[in-house]
């Protein structure tokens, strides 16, 4: 683990049974948005984007941010999801110098996309 990310400023104490006291905050917001492109009252795609903010170390300022898209979309007009996608970039301050750098991001994606829009061959078997 670099630095010292999670080590108390103050001296660690002596007494291996002894307690610290750590505040964790964290906060999630929820953003959804639904879509129905052709104006037929069927939703055509949802997006949500999730965003949490973790201050680990109680000075008010978020440690860890991890940011998630997630989009759903209906590309035959039958009412259920044939593509989903899923984006989840987190940024942590591992260093403990106050910034997120590039070195302390990491992006993850998913896609998946029913079978029924896959060529016939395409499917796995």
């Amino acid at each position: 683990m670099p630095g010292n990310w999670l080590t108390p400023t103050m001296s660690e104490p002596t007494d291996p049974n002894a307690e610290v006291e750590v505040e964790v905050t964290v906060e999630t917001t929820v953003e959804t948005e639904v879509v129905d492109v052709d104006g037929d009252g069927v939703v055509d795609a949802v997006t949500e984007v999730t965003t949490t903010l973790i201050d680990v170390d109680g000075d008010g300022v978020a440690d860890i941010i991890e940011r998630t898209s997630t989009t759903a979309y209906d590309v035959d007009g039958d009412g259920v999801p044939d593509i989903i996608e899923s984006t989840t970039v987190t940024g942590a301050d591992l260093d403990g110098d106050g910034t997120i750098s590039d070195d302390e991001i990491t992006v993850e994606s998913t896609i998946a996309v029913s079978e029924d829009l896959l060529e016939e061959g395409d499917a796995p078997a």
